[in-house]
């Protein structure tokens, strides 16, 4: 059984797909507008894919294996601070499991200058001794094509943002899914070209997957907010395949 989250939150129903409409976009007349456009091709979305129950198990995972990387100093602060301080929201809450953004080595700006305010890593083996951990992976398998895949996790301080941009298609496939855990942040989707823009808001929980269109044509970001507060992604991509153009 999955441990208890914060009593007062509401129960969420897992895997929902239920229908969704895109933010209205008012910054710049030179874009069509989308305040009432389904979803577009080649993207699905699952606005409540995980229970707060579910998405803390993740998070938790997720935040363990980012801490192991980090050096001495940065875990000795955390260590301190967990022993000397009340922690600011409930533990059994998904946001209240983030600790404060200067306990964490953030790094600046990534090297290409598309994320800013951030850790990150590859992940290739999760951790062992949660027992809740595997039938939520496996759950998210059911939702993207069934191939060879690389899991990456990414943690965007309270200030961070993700500039838009497409990812290297030198380095992965067709596909993205995207978990998203901790603040509701805005994903942009932009096309360069006829200069379409899509937005929609992320909740904890939710999932995506943009594939194909989305995938090659349009540049995607996650928008920085003043009230911002700190937001873990776990990203699963395909693997090129050998050879492949």
């Amino acid at each position: 059984m999955l441990p208890s989250c914060a009593s007062s939150s509401r129960a969420l129903l897992a895997c929902s797909c239920r229908a969704q409409r895109w933010l209205p976009v008012r910054s710049s007349p030179s874009f069509r507008q989308f305040s009432s456009a389904p979803l577009p091709r080649d993207f699905t979305f699952h606005p409540d894919f995980f229970t707060v129950q579910e998405q803390c198990v993740l998070l938790k995972a997720a935040l363990r294996k980012l801490d192991s990387m980090e050096s001495s100093r940065y875990r000795r602060r955390r260590k301190e601070f967990l022993r000397t301080s009340a922690p600011a929201g409930t533990q059994d809450s998904v946001q209240g499991l983030f600790l404060p953004d200067e306990l964490y080595d953030f790094q600046e700006g990534h090297f290409d200058g598309v994320i800013k305010h951030y850790r990150e890593m590859h992940v290739t083996s999760w951790p062992e001794d949660m027992p809740d951990l595997p039938s939520l992976l496996d759950r998210l398998r059911t939702v993207h094509p069934d191939q060879d895949t690389q899991t990456h996790i990414l943690h965007l301080a309270s200030k961070g943002e993700i500039l838009p941009h497409v990812d290297n298609l030198e380095a992965s496939g067709s596909w993205i899914l995207g978990v998203s855990l901790g603040d509701e942040r805005v994903l942009r989707l932009e096309n360069p070209s006829s200069r379409e823009r899509y937005e929609l808001s992320l909740p904890s929980g939710s999932v995506y997957l943009q594939r194909d269109s989305i995938r090659y044509n349009y540049q995607h970001s996650i928008l920085a907010k003043p009230d911002g507060r700190q937001r873990l992604s776990i990203m699963i991509r395909d693997r090129k395949a050998a050879g492949s153009p």
